[in-house]
């Protein structure tokens, strides 16, 4: 049988969470009747905590790239970009950083620094995935044999989630969830994005100066 388990990882001081598949009664999926928007009068079990509101993923409710964050009312839950990713105004949706995105070919999604605009950069790497750092092309979300190892996980080649710089970070939740389920899927878990924050640098909530 499956063993139960949970992988979990620190991303540049946000501690994510997933649990993975067990031989235990699954947990009830979050039903749209039950989703907690401040019209819904019953809240899913997933989100009905207003006293530990820790922002979560939870599959088909945000747009691409977003996870839900607490609003500013009990039971009021808002879509952002998730941690390591910017919001673009022009197309209106959030982008990882260091990939194609929204840019031509051969560049990447960037900022500026200090003003944090969102903007592309030429990438004088090629490959798939490729990206300068320390002066060399590596590969995005590997350890390149520059991260070192914490116990059994070796850190990756990432985004920073409150610099939007590239370092060495544990693996982020996308990267565990193709290494452990081969690919995403529609039953994957909700995931908790502990220590997320919806003001910080790359939300839209930041750029519309509304924290």
């Amino acid at each position: 049988g499956l063993k139960s388990f949970i992988v979990c990882a620190t991303i540049a001081g946000l501690a994510v969470a997933q649990t993975l598949p067990s031989t235990e009664p699954p947990k009830p999926r979050v039903q749209e009747e039950l989703f907690a928007f401040p019209a819904d009068e019953q809240i899913s079990h997933y989100l009905q905590n207003a006293r530990n509101r820790t922002p979560i993923y939870v599959p088909g409710k945000c747009a691409d790239n977003e996870i839900l964050y607490p609003g500013d009312h009990e039971s009021d839950w808002v879509c952002d970009c998730r941690p390591g990713h910017v919001y673009y105004p022009q197309m209106n949706k959030c982008y990882p950083l260091f990939m194609q995105g929204f840019c031509k070919a051969g560049e990447y999604v960037d900022v500026m620094r200090p003003s944090m605009i969102v903007n592309c950069t030429t990438n004088v790497c090629t490959g798939q995935n490729m990206v300068p750092y320390d002066g060399k092309c590596v590969e995005l979300n590997r350890h390149n044999r520059i991260c070192k190892r914490v116990g059994r996980v070796y850190w990756v080649i990432g985004v920073n989630a409150t610099t939007l710089e590239l370092g060495c970070v544990p693996p982020d939740t996308t990267t565990m969830l193709h290494r452990v389920n081969g690919e995403e899927s529609e039953d994957e878990e909700p995931i908790q994005f502990e220590g997320a924050n919806r003001c910080s640098n790359g939300t839209r909530t930041k750029y519309e100066g509304l924290c």
